[in-house]
């Protein structure tokens, strides 16, 4: 039997560099053809007319711990499709599943749930599928923990250490691996290399690293940092850190919280005049609590505040966020970034730091058809991943 061929129409195309009128036409899970301003539409077996929303490629999450109510850290696998039915309602099709310092039993058990998730056949999910895993820690420093259990973290001195994070049954599955560390720490540098050298993914985070660490922290291989600005030492202008050298390195690419708590949005502004859209991806960073009701839950051991969209643990200390990417995605454009770019960062970005590029990210002729079509008040009215529909009314 052949492939079903669907053909979007009568969309505003969000494309790499600009908005075009046209469609797209699906088959076998890719994008078979773009057809901006056509003279006419190909056949297809099945015809979806936009009426005229934008149709834009898929929100791809770096970074998130959970949301609805399911914990990442304890999920097992049906948890972990629930997370994926929910945030593919919010335009996510691709998210990396994000643990937090642990024992090594917690982390068996994390990588445990996420590739008997992944493993289920994509057409009975219905929801964003796992790109693999995000380790956040536990190689950070204790001076910039953040929300995060000091007490967890360790220090890498032997190959040995980096056994329970090389998530061994993920990648089997296709997925790929993400750790974020501090190459200050002793046996920082080291650690890249041996991440690298088992083609895990090395980004910067919870760091104080001074800006020549950071320099050798590139040249081992390290080229991305986690929720800028925070968990680092602060921008100053006399001492340059982790927050001038990401600034300043056209190589590194950054992610950011865009809810307007953990950032201003005049510093984002800054970051994104400096960085541009191509260096500059939007996370969630989103716990738990995400989706539900204000509130006090239980979050890795300790309870987490939520109040008018803003997190906090018993100390005070900002614990995630609960923001989605759809909703940094809107904030943005309230705030007047350009809406290209603010798709690009949503998408293009978060794929390319992945090494997915060539797949994902992007509206363009082969790559898997990752799909959103939303309103123009930037509700989601359809998602695809690999081709597979799902419409919300």
């Amino acid at each position: 039997m052949n492939p079903e061929r669907i053909l979007l129409h009568n969309a505003e195309l969000v494309l790499p560099d600009r908005l075009a009128e046209g469609g797209v036409l699906v088959e076998a899970g890719r994008i078979q053809s773009v057809l901006v301003n056509p003279r006419a539409w190909p056949e297809a077996d099945r015809i979806i007319d936009l009426e005229g929303d934008y149709l834009a490629p898929g929100f791809i999450d770096l970074h998130i711990h959970g949301a609805s109510g399911v914990d990442l850290m304890t999920a097992g696998p049906e948890a972990v499709s629930t997370l994926g039915r929910f945030l593919l309602r919010s335009g996510t099709t691709r998210f990396l599943p994000t643990a937090v310092p642990d024992s090594d039993a917690a982390y068996l058990q994390v990588i445990s749930a996420i590739e008997e998730a992944m493993r289920q056949p994509s057409e009975k999910r219905s929801a964003a599928a796992i790109v693999g895993i995000h380790f956040e820690g536990p190689f950070l420093s204790p001076g910039c923990h953040g929300a995060l259990d000091p007490a967890r973290f360790r220090t890498f001195r032997t190959a040995t250490d980096l056994q329970p994070f090389l998530a061994g049954p993920i990648r089997q599955a296709g997925g790929v691996a993400m750790m974020t560390l501090a190459p200050e720490l002793e046996g920082g540098l080291d650690l890249i290399t041996e991440l690298r050298g088992n083609g895990i993914i090395a980004a910067i985070g919870h760091s104080q690293a001074p800006f020549e660490i950071c320099d050798a922290a590139l040249a081992r291989g390290a080229r991305h940092v986690t929720h800028y600005p925070n968990g680092l030492a602060p921008l100053h202008h006399r001492e340059s850190g982790v927050a001038v050298w990401a600034l300043l390195q056209d190589q590194v690419t950054i992610d950011v919280i865009a809810d307007g708590i953990h950032v201003d949005r005049r510093m984002l502004s800054l970051i994104h005049k400096i960085k541009s859209a191509e260096k500059m991806g939007l996370i969630s960073d989103a716990i738990p609590a995400c989706g539900l009701p204000d509130g006090t839950y239980q979050v890795w051991g300790e309870p987490i505040s939520v109040c008018d969209r803003r997190t906090s643990n018993a100390s005070g200390r900002l614990a995630g966020s609960v923001i989605t990417v759809l909703d940094a995605v809107s904030n943005l454009a309230h705030w007047g970034f350009p809406l290209v770019d603010i798709f690009r960062m949503s998408s293009q970005v978060p794929a390319s730091v992945l090494g997915v590029g060539d797949e994902l990210g992007s509206i363009s002729e082969g790559k898997r058809a990752d799909l959103i079509g939303l309103d123009h008040d930037l509700r989601v009215r359809l998602a695809a991943v690999d081709g597979w529909i799902e419409r919300f009314v």
